[in-house]
């Protein structure tokens, strides 16, 4: 293991080449240690922190008609005021519970819900899309029903409703409709509904980062008659209730605004002009928190990788030819093929094509990869690889997601979505993974395959926009789920070379995303 030397008498040991790359792989071990050990550290120091912003608050769980309500607050304060909060497009109530939980700490009751075809809400939403009389009739009468049942049953001296991206232009309505409440606040607002007079004492937050809604919220001043209106500053009078304001969020985005504990501030500092009594604020920081709760499990998966036995797979040559032919004829041909046909698998337009087109791309692509590396696939299956994948992807990950950003568990309708959307996901990510494991250049050969598949779909969405809408976000999903789960899926195949566990889990997954995150839309 060594070799001596002589030197001025004096024996030197010089290390050999073993000895090198033993201390090498000694030292990375080591660090790697490090790292997860540092990794655990901050996700029991952000889970702690998260439970620990919420821990003088009460949260109760009920539903007024078929809506799931989420009232929080602190005790004996519930009299004290109503907050409303209604979050937006392909939201949930877990996208508005940093501000529920800050104005529930400066001692109001808030009631988060969800709309109809988001969240945990049973039953879809319907109507046209581009018109008033449509779908947003439907939002502003679910919105109404809400809002007079807890202002009949409480009877608060103050109540306030806030209302994120497409819930702007709905509270704005419904506040319109409502005289009692006191005020009304857009955040990241859509709306063309405000008047000089109504709704009562209106607030409009945007991000900084939201140029377009910013310039839009200054053009809505100016159509009520205020000349010149510039943000940060008050027009109208307390007196006959209409106040209005325009202020941005320093630093933040279209979903970022709704983390910021700027924007807890500005409301509470609302709250405080709209009463003329000084508020408690307590500022929570759940976006920061989740963030790290969320990324510090996704590094850690990243490093434990490497104490994975490192299994080696032989690499097909690849054919550039074959690859791009087959998979740009089913791009090219599936939209065609199922605006004239398709099969009825859900009631849901968006997600009966969605899954139609991953069993359609599925058969077309199956072309693509030889016969003999079909039968080896079945030998890259290991259950422990593939049940440690799903729980981390879909209940540990999907709690996070569920709590603190947007519905993500199962329940109710979306378990009928569920297993359809498993019939075109899970074929469809196995022969994705395929692509990434036995291929020379098979990262390469997978991102194309991601590439082809949104275009694909987005050519679907322009032939049937009207029903198909939806399908938009859809892709958004697809890409965050290629980035966080496709990723770490393929950084333990590189290591243990289970094909076939990571892409059933990558399937499960994804009929996962698609049936608990997206809308329910029936036309």
């Amino acid at each position: 293991m060594v070799a001596n030397a002589v030197l001025s008498g004096t024996r030197l040991i010089i290390p050999t080449s073993k000895d090198k790359l033993y201390l090498l792989k000694n030292t990375q071990q080591f660090t790697y240690k490090v790292f997860c050990l540092s990794f655990i550290i901050l996700i029991i120091l952000s889970f702690g922190k998260l439970k620990l912003s919420e821990a003088t608050l009460t949260n109760v769980k009920e539903f007024v008609g078929n809506t799931p309500i989420t009232l929080t607050f602190k005790d004996n304060t519930k009299n004290n005021g109503i907050v409303f909060l209604a979050h937006g497009f392909a939201g949930s109530t877990s996208f508005m519970r940093p501000i529920a939980v800050a104005l529930a700490e400066a001692g109001y009751l808030t009631v988060r819900f969800d709309f109809l075809g988001h969240g945990r809400h049973p039953l879809p939403y319907s109507g046209d899309i581009t018109t008033i009389e449509g779908a947003t009739q439907k939002f502003v009468k679910q919105t109404n029903e809400i809002i007079s049942h807890y202002l009949l049953k409480y009877d608060p001296s103050f109540s306030m409703i806030i209302g994120h991206s497409m819930a702007s232009d709905i509270v704005m309505r419904s506040a319109s409709l409502n005289t009692s409440l006191n005020s009304a606040v857009a955040v990241s607002a859509y709306t063309d509904a405000l008047k000089a007079k109504e709704p009562k004492n209106v607030l409009i937050l945007n991000g900084q980062w939201e140029p377009r809604l910013r310039s839009k919220s200054l053009k809505i001043l100016q159509n009520i008659g205020i000349n010149d209106p510039n943000e940060g500053r008050t027009y109208g009078s307390l007196d006959d209730n209409t106040i209005r304001k325009v202020d941005f969020i320093e630093n933040a985005d279209h979903v970022g605004v709704l983390y910021s504990v700027r924007t807890q501030k500005e409301l509470v500092d609302w709250i405080t002009l709209l009463k003329k009594e000084s508020q408690i604020f307590i500022s929570n920081n759940i976006g920061i928190w989740t963030s790290i709760l969320f990324f510090s499990i996704f590094f850690l998966i990243i490093v434990a990788t490497n104490f994975l036995p490192q299994k080696t797979l032989a690499k097909y040559p690849f054919s550039y030819t074959r690859f791009f032919s087959i998979n740009i004829l089913a791009c090219a041909i599936s939209p065609l093929i199922l605006y004239n046909f398709s099969f009825k698998f859900v009631n849901f337009p968006a997600h009966n094509h969605l899954i139609n087109h991953m069993i359609l791309i599925s058969i077309i692509l199956f072309f693509s990869i030889p016969s003999n590396q079909f039968k080896e696939l079945t030998k890259s299956f290991n259950f422990p690889s593939f049940a440690l994948l799903f729980i981390l992807f879909c209940i540990v990950f999907g709690s996070i997601l569920d709590s603190y950003v947007s519905s993500f568990l199962l329940t109710g309708a979306r378990v009928s979505v569920f297993f359809p959307c498993l019939i075109g996901s899970i074929p469809l990510m196995i022969l994705m993974q395929m692509y990434y494991t036995n291929y020379s250049n098979g990262w390469i050969a997978g991102n194309i395959f991601k590439l082809f598949l949104i275009i694909s779909l987005s050519a679907s969405i322009w032939l049937n926009i009207s029903q198909l809408f939806i399908m938009g976000y859809a892709i958004i999903l697809f890409l965050a789920f290629g980035l966080i789960f496709v990723f770490l899926g393929n950084m333990i195949n590189r290591r243990y070379n289970n094909a076939l566990s990571v892409g059933l889990a990558n399937g499960i997954t994804l009929a996962w995303t698609f049936s608990t995150a997206l809308p329910l839309y029936v036309n």
